[in-house]
């Protein structure tokens, strides 16, 4: 990397450009078995560190790196050094074909000699690497360089088809070799790699798509159709996951980045809906079976680019999306018949995985086209209501199964986030009231101290679910607001107040900043006229007590030993007094300012928080910035009045030293002296013998 460095800095002309081709070549030997085995093979391709990679997989992405910084700088040389190796290897590969012979129990791989299936080995593995590489520099293809890189990219992408087609025609991941342990593992991840390679060439694809379609589309056309008759092979629960996943995912892109016109009336993804809505056939894994499900919901959701709204057949397509819905919520709709009996052990199993297995699906869908046009979310919805209906009807039955609440309150948090308006406003209150019932003190408090992570996991998302709520614009969910500060305050907090439970105060904490932020008014009725006839508004407060509830929580957070906690509900406060002028309301100012700054300044004297003393530092001067002859007259005095541990002359001293400043950085700057000669104090008076110092 260092000598990398000091190439880029070298001057243009031949030796710039030399040193660049000569690095190239130089790493492209270095990821290769067939130069640098012994160096490889000592490299732990098992054990995975904190990024979740081996130490093969680091080495492989530093130096894929090095190539794509040669490939920004020098496109054509880069090309012209790496395509040529990628062939080499690429040979090798097609021409095992040669070697496959028919055996009694399906196909062989006819290399045994064990120099052969070592050198195969080896060129697999370079394989591999050069396709990661080669997907790796997709990026430089497309955007203003398209046209003049375009054959080079045509190129490989060609290949790549090819490669993938070949792959899954001949079926090598399922062939029988002398070495199963070594060879078959290298057999699927080339074929896997292959698929990624040309999954990194969607954007390059889509951008071929919008300059080709209204001309003569048939180059493209011919790869798209090539590259889905590579996937539908393997989109079955008898292929390995590493290599189903990798053809998931290329569908995946092709229905979301690429989305062609005519990809529904490819035979190949026909083929698909029909395995997939099948309910005879095995279903596949659960990973890829909702990847596979995105990616024929994406073909009948998303707007075709290229096209205007008139030739985007939404009609059919929302019939098509719903039948597809339809087929794949069968089981799911059913439960609601017989959702309130009580059910046996087995059966109740069978119940839970139907509904994860639906659900993951469904959650997976609204999530695709959360940021998509209108249409497509109202065509969404409209497929997905009555599932929408069950699952609200299941919920109260399965409210003690903590496993299946967190999945139902998963997917109503993911709707809620995606298809809010499409859902309508009484469904959505509907929805509201019914958790709103079924979280009783006691079901929360069964939640969260006795059900572990999943219960509290509940409990969070049922939070979440309302930060949407509270945060809506307009008055038509406003009527809510005084059952989620009851909830959050009478039933919620009480059961977290004295515990730990983190994450479950974070949220808390975050729905209660939203009710105030969002909704200021409930609590602070101001007319504009009024303001300007005063120049400050003192505003006719409402709901008084509940804001005060909602303020002693927040002082009560600062006392607890959480620093995330405290730096988020420090920041919160912050927010409101920028955007609302929190500190300078008469309630604030009048009952609870001074005890802010009493808080905050016991916490720095204790430095339990000593990592966020800055924040500290500027909430102090804000808070005592509304009324700082108050803050030096009366609160300084009986702050020092109160301290223990410090006599009566030590108290006047600290009194003294704190100067009336009142600009931001002297006043921290005297804050922070209050604080260190305080605790100066102390730890002198604690040395001494007893007696000494009369406290």
């Amino acid at each position: 990397d260092l000598n990398f460095s000091l190439f880029v800095c070298l001057p243009d002309g031949c030796r710039y450009e030399d040193a660049l081709v000569l690095l190239l070549t130089e790493v492209l030997n270095r990821i290769q078995f067939r130069y640098n085995q012994a160096q490889l093979e000592e490299l732990d391709d098992e054990t995975l560190d904190d990024d979740q990679q081996t130490e093969w997989q680091r080495y492989l992405r530093q130096s894929l790196e090095v190539v794509a910084k040669v490939m920004e700088l020098l496109p054509t040389h880069a090309f012209s050094t790496l395509f040529p190796v990628l062939q080499d290897n690429l040979e090798v590969y097609l021409g095992l074909q040669q070697f496959v012979v028919t055996s009694g129990t399906g196909h062989r791989l006819n290399i045994t000699a064990e120099n052969d299936c070592r050198r195969l080995h080896c060129s697999l593995r370079d394989l591999s690497s050069l396709l990661q590489a080669v997907g790796r520099l997709a990026e430089y293809f497309t955007g203003d360089v398209f046209a003049a890189r375009f054959n080079d990219a045509l190129t490989v992408v060609e290949r790549l088809v090819k490669v993938t087609l070949y792959g899954s025609q001949i079926k090598l991941y399922n062939i029988e070799t002398a070495v199963p342990s070594v060879l078959k593992p290298d057999l699927i991840d080339v074929h896997a790699q292959s698929l990624a390679a040309l999954q990194a060439y969607a954007h390059w694809l889509a951008q071929f798509y919008s300059e080709v379609h209204r001309q003569n589309p048939e180059q493209f056309i011919s790869l798209v159709s090539t590259a889905l008759e590579a996937i539908t092979p393997l989109i079955s629960s008898k292929v390995q996951e590493k290599l189903l996943l990798s053809a998931c995912h290329l569908l995946v892109s092709l229905a979301t980045t690429v989305r062609p016109v005519f990809l529904i009336s490819i035979p190949a993804v026909q083929k698909v809906f029909n395995r997939i809505t099948d309910t005879s056939a095995q279903r596949l894994p659960d990973k890829a079976q909702v990847l596979v499900c995105r990616a024929l919901s994406n073909v009948l959701l998303l707007p075709w680019p290229n096209l205007p709204e008139s030739e985007q057949q939404w009609a059919v397509r929302s019939t098509n999306h719903a039948s597809l819905v339809s087929a794949l919520t069968r089981d799911y709709r059913q439960l609601k018949a017989t959702a309130s009996l009580p059910q046996r052990k087995v059966q109740l199993e069978d119940t839970k995985v139907i509904i994860h297995q639906t659900l993951s699906v469904l959650e997976d869908i609204v999530e695709s086209v959360s940021g998509e046009s209108t249409k497509s979310r109202q065509i969404c919805y409209q497929s997905l209501q009555e599932s929408v209906q069950v699952s609200l009807a299941l919920f109260p039955a399965f409210i003690h199964q903590s496993d299946v609440t967190d999945e139902m309150l998963s997917f109503f948090l993911t709707l809620f986030q995606g298809l809010r308006v499409q859902m309508g406003v009484p469904f959505t209150e509907q929805i509201i009231q019914t958790f709103l019932n079924m979280f009783t003190r006691e079901q929360l408090a069964e939640s969260i101290l006795h059900e572990g992570s999943t219960g509290c996991r509940v409990v969070e998302k049922f939070l979440k679910i309302l930060q949407v709520v509270v945060q809506e614009p307009g008055q038509v969910f406003k009527p809510f607001l005084p059952s989620v500060i009851s909830l959050c305050m009478e039933q919620v907090y009480p059961i977290i107040a004295e515990r730990s439970s983190p994450d479950v105060k974070a949220e808390l904490f975050e729905l209660l900043f939203r009710v105030l932020h969002h909704n200021w008014r409930y609590f602070f009725k101001s007319s504009v006229l009024a303001s300007v006839q005063r120049g400050v508004a003192e505003e006719q407060m409402e709901n008084e007590a509940q804001f005060s509830a909602i303020m002693q929580a927040f002082g009560q957070s600062f006392l607890q030993p959480d620093i995330h906690l405290f730096k988020q509900n420090l920041f919160y406060l912050e927010t409101l007094n920028t955007k609302q002028k929190l500190y300078h309301k008469k309630i604030f100012r009048t009952t609870m300012l001074f005890q802010f700054v009493n808080v905050l300044l016991q916490v720095l004297v204790h430095k339990s928080h000593d990592l966020l003393q800055e924040e500290i530092g500027i909430a102090t001067y804000n808070m005592a910035s509304v009324d700082f002859d108050g803050f030096y007259s009366a609160f300084l005095p009986e702050f020092l009045a109160s301290c223990d541990g410090v006599d009566s002359n030590q108290k006047n001293v600290l009194g003294r030293n704190f100067k009336m400043d009142r600009d931001l950085p002297s006043f921290t700057q005297n804050v922070h002296r209050l604080v260190n000669d305080l605790r100066y104090y102390r730890l002198c008076n604690d040395s001494l013998p007893p007696g000494t110092v009369k406290l």
